[in-house]
């Protein structure tokens, strides 16, 4: 997925650089995850707006090229969570990153969470307990919660902060 990783920034960076609410690879990888979880049926306009933070008028060549790489990642997404030998794996899991990257995983995190929150009730539609035990660490490495002082008092505890890190694979 390397060439699609270079593909995505190289489309996203001048966005990025312009907004810095623009899901970059990391955050793409992390929306395109929750939508694979639990699919919803999104307009490419809500899709992209999702993405860029906003309205964004992309030239047809790059719309088409972001059309592409997103169909390329979910297909590896979807492969990832149905291999049993491999598994699926976080963007920040790559070998091309240092052993431990923090700003990787909260914007895989943050990108999960901009697609949960599209549609929240599909979500805690079924199996709600399950839910929320995925997403409150999802939720915690996003700095969603970070809002509440109930949250950053439990987010500010090493045990709580370990429990969380031992749900996510090694990054």
């Amino acid at each position: 997925m390397s060439n699609t990783r270079a593909s995505v920034e190289a489309l996203l960076q001048p966005f990025t650089q312009q907004n810095e609410g623009t899901l970059d690879y990391h955050g793409l990888h992390g929306f395109l995850t929750a939508l694979t979880i639990c699919p919803i049926d999104l307009t490419e306009q809500v899709r992209n707006e999702s993405i860029f933070d906003g309205e964004v008028e992309l030239p047809a060549a790059s719309a088409n090229e972001l059309n592409e790489l997103i169909a390329r990642m979910q297909t590896t997404i979807d492969r990832g969570f149905n291999d049993e030998d491999e598994g699926f794996s976080l963007s920040c899991e790559s070998d091309e990153l240092e052993d431990h990257d923090d700003e990787a995983l909260a914007n895989w995190c943050i990108g999960f969470m901009v697609a949960h929150f599209l549609d929240e009730d599909v979500w805690f539609g079924t199996n709600e307990q399950e839910v929320c035990e995925l997403l409150l660490p999802i939720m915690l490495a996003s700095a969603c919660l970070m809002m509440n002082r109930s949250f950053r008092i439990f987010a500010g505890t090493v045990s709580s902060q370990k429990i969380c890190a031992a749900r996510f694979p090694k990054c």
